[in-house]
């Protein structure tokens, strides 16, 4: 005995769409119409999720080192790093109350990388680079900020100079002035 397939039941919604069938004069039920989308009409569907966008990122405050990696001055010198460097990353996103220091953060995540190079042989961090994105309190009820900070640095052995412990290029830090309280991390 072979197994009958039939095909599946016509869709109740067919009938709305369908123009061809007859409507009663007093019935509620109206017939759906497809509605032509106009090259206008696309075109400002286009301009407004741009404008949200762009007034969703007036929210954020963004910061980097620069768009080179950079290295501390004392580390910097001619043979003050042995040549072999392992490149280090780390990204990690806290949630703070009340203000944003950034040097605070930067600071440690840096300690952290520092930590990772130590666990493989070096003592020093070079070619640091970093970024830092403040996302403003604007749908957090609890006037809470997020901030994403990513890290990117070599580690290296130096026989002649100990690490700085400062991030560099301090000076473009943006901040959000006020008592910084960290909420959570995570990595």
């Amino acid at each position: 005995m072979s197994p009958s397939f039939s095909s599946p039941p016509p869709s109740p919604l067919l009938n709305r769409l369908s123009s061809s069938t007859p409507r009663a004069a007093g019935s509620s039920a109206h017939a759906f119409k497809a509605m032509p989308l106009k090259l206008a009409s696309a075109a400002n569907i286009i301009v407004r999720l741009r404008r949200t966008r762009a007034a969703a990122k007036a929210h954020h405050i963004a910061s980097t080192s620069g768009d080179a990696p950079r290295t501390h001055p004392a580390l910097a010198a001619d043979g003050a790093v042995l040549p072999r460097r392992v490149p280090l990353e780390e990204r990690v996103t806290f949630v703070c109350r009340d203000g944003v220091d950034g040097a605070k953060l930067l600071r440690g995540v840096r300690a952290l990388l520092l930590q990772q190079a130590a666990d493989i042989g070096a003592n020093v961090l070079v070619d640091e680079q970093w970024q830092m994105t403040i996302c403003g309190p604007r749908h957090r009820s609890d006037g809470s900020f997020k901030v994403h900070v990513d890290y990117y640095a070599c580690g290296a052995r130096s026989q002649t100079q100990r690490d700085p412990q400062q991030p560099v290029a301090l000076e473009n830090i943006k901040d959000v002035p006020g008592l910084m309280t960290i909420v959570s991390r995570s990595d």
